[in-house]
């Protein structure tokens, strides 16, 4: 089955569709638990009343303390955001450009799923449903890794031509918030924006941890930019639930 949610089967109730991917959570030993620039975005988040998704380097849920843990609990549990599954790593081979998720063999991209599955139940106690891959890498085996876990069911950022399991959904890229990465630029994104105002919905990726003020504040723009659409934000899940609804009629 092709499982491809860039369909335009799926339209808009109000506006656009938004889904805010954020990558690269880790646990800091600075006493803020996130790192300041993670609480300044989800705290932007809240106040704007908008919902986001964020992707966590596993590798953090081995070892860190439980305040992270508790904090990601208690996020989850007020249902404005969702956790994915963001690898295990988040390293690559400067000389091969190989990564968790290119180059690597169906076995260990498996591992590295499973693992990051099973840590999220052991520390967080809930288990992920969505899953982007660190650089946006990925490869054939990829997808046949996820095929084997099909409780990850929505794949951000992911190959829209991957012949996935049934109730699988990429939800692929589109117009971009950060132009260059880390840097989101509001006239930029407005421009792109103007230039497909139809389509079905908009995956917009963040690396918070990395921006400074003014950057927080090309951010805000766009958020408020959304708004005045009518926008609707969404968690992944939710749009993949959506947009199965509209394919299959329910």
């Amino acid at each position: 089955m092709l499982s491809q949610a860039n369909s335009h089967s799926a339209q808009p109730i109000e506006g656009p569709l938004i889904v805010i991917k954020a990558d690269d959570l880790l646990y800091r030993e600075d006493g803020t638990i996130f790192g300041q620039n993670w609480l300044q975005f989800i705290e932007i988040a809240q106040e704007k009343g908008i919902k986001i998704s964020i992707g966590i380097i596993c590798h953090s849920l081995e070892n860190a303390q439980l305040e992270y843990f508790e904090k990601i609990r208690a996020l989850h549990a007020a249902g404005q955001i969702e956790f994915w599954n963001h690898g295990i790593t988040h390293r690559r081979d400067q000389e091969s450009g190989q990564s968790e998720f290119k180059g690597a063999s169906m076995d260990s991209q498996l591992d590295t799923l499973v693992r990051a599955q099973a840590l999220a139940v052991e520390k967080l106690g809930f288990s992920f449903t969505s899953f982007g891959s660190p650089y946006n890498h990925f490869d054939q085996n990829t997808a046949a890794a996820l095929r084997a876990v099909p409780e990850l069911k929505t794949w951000l950022y992911g190959d829209e031509q991957a012949q996935l399991v049934p109730g699988q959904v990429v939800l692929g890229r589109s117009i971009l918030l950060e132009q260059p990465v880390h840097h989101p630029n509001f006239e930029n994104f407005v421009r792109d924006f103007e230039a497909s105002p139809d389509r079905p919905y908009y995956i917009l990726q963040a690396h918070p941890g990395g921006w400074d003020r003014e950057r927080f504040e090309q951010f805000l723009q766009v958020i408020q930019y959304l708004q005045a659409k009518k926008a609707t934000f969404m968690l992944p899940r939710e749009l993949r639930n959506q947009l199965i609804s509209a394919e299959t009629g329910d």
